[in-house]
C-alpha cells in the first residue's frame, strides 16, 4: 500500500477557512471527540462533558501508513461513518484566547488527507442539543478502510506499529479514555479482547 496525498498548507487553509465561515456561531466553537482526540488533544482544553452524536457510529475504517503503521503493514484509525446507532464521546468547547490557534492545530492533524470531512453535526448534552465541529470519514476516498471484519481489524491492528507508537496503543488509549469519562464502547472492547487472543496464540 502506498501512502496517501497530503493535503497542501493552502488546501487545508481553505477547508478551514470554509468551515469558520458556515459556523453557526463563529464565536462559540465546540468540538466533538470520539477518538484520540479525546485522550491526546492538540489544544488547551478548559472544560468538556459528554456528548452524543446521533446517526454515527465509531470505527476502525481508515488506513494509517504512517502514524500507527507503514505502508508494507498498514494499521487502522478511527473514523465516524454513517449509522442509525449513535456515538458516545465529549463535547469540548475550543478556548476563546486561543480559538485561531487551536483551530488551525486541528486541521493540521486531522486534515493531513482528504479522508477526513469536517462537518458541523447536532449533538445532545443532557438531552439538549447543540451544534459541534467534528470529522466524518470520506467513504470514497482511497484511505477508507470500508467495512472490515472484526477479525480483519484485530490482525491489523495487532501488528501495526508507525510513527507515533503501535496501532494496539491507540486502540487501547480510547477504550482508556472513554472508560474515564463513563463511556463504555462494546465494539471496541470486543476488538481488544479479540486483538489480545490472537496476540497471545
Amino acid at each position: 500500500m502506498k501512502r496517501f496525498d497530503h493535503l497542501t498548507t493552502r488546501e487545508r487553509r481553505q477547508s478551514l477557512q470554509h468551515m469558520i465561515e458556515l459556523a453557526p456561531d463563529q464565536e462559540t466553537i465546540s468540538l466533538f471527540a470520539y477518538g484520540s482526540l479525546i485522550w491526546r488533544p492538540c489544544f488547551e482544553v478548559e472544560s468538556r462533558c459528554k456528548a452524543i452524536l446521533h446517526g454515527y457510529r465509531r470505527d476502525f475504517c481508515v488506513f494509517t501508513v504512517e502514524a500507527r503503521g507503514v505502508p508494507d503493514n498498514p494499521g487502522l484509525g478511527l473514523g465516524l461513518r454513517v449509522d442509525s446507532a449513535s456515538c458516545q464521546g465529549l463535547l469540548i468547547p475550543l478556548p476563546e484566547d486561543s480559538r485561531s490557534e487551536a483551530l488551525t492545530s486541528i486541521w493540521e492533524r486531522e486534515m493531513l488527507t482528504a479522508v477526513y470531512q469536517p462537518k458541523w453535526v447536532s449533538v445532545e448534552v443532557d438531552s439538549k442539543i447543540t451544534t459541534a465541529l467534528t470529522f466524518v470519514v470520506d467513504e470514497l476516498h482511497p484511505q477508507c478502510a470500508g467495512d472490515l471484519s472484526e477479525e480483519t481489524q484485530a490482525v491489523m491492528i495487532g501488528s501495526a506499529v508507525g510513527e507515533l507508537g503501535s496501532c494496539r496503543d491507540y486502540l487501547v488509549n480510547t477504550i482508556d479514555a472513554l472508560r474515564n469519562v463513563g463511556i463504555h464502547d462494546s465494539p471496541l472492547e470486543g476488538l481488544l479482547r479479540r486483538v489480545n487472543l490472537q496476540t497471545f496464540e
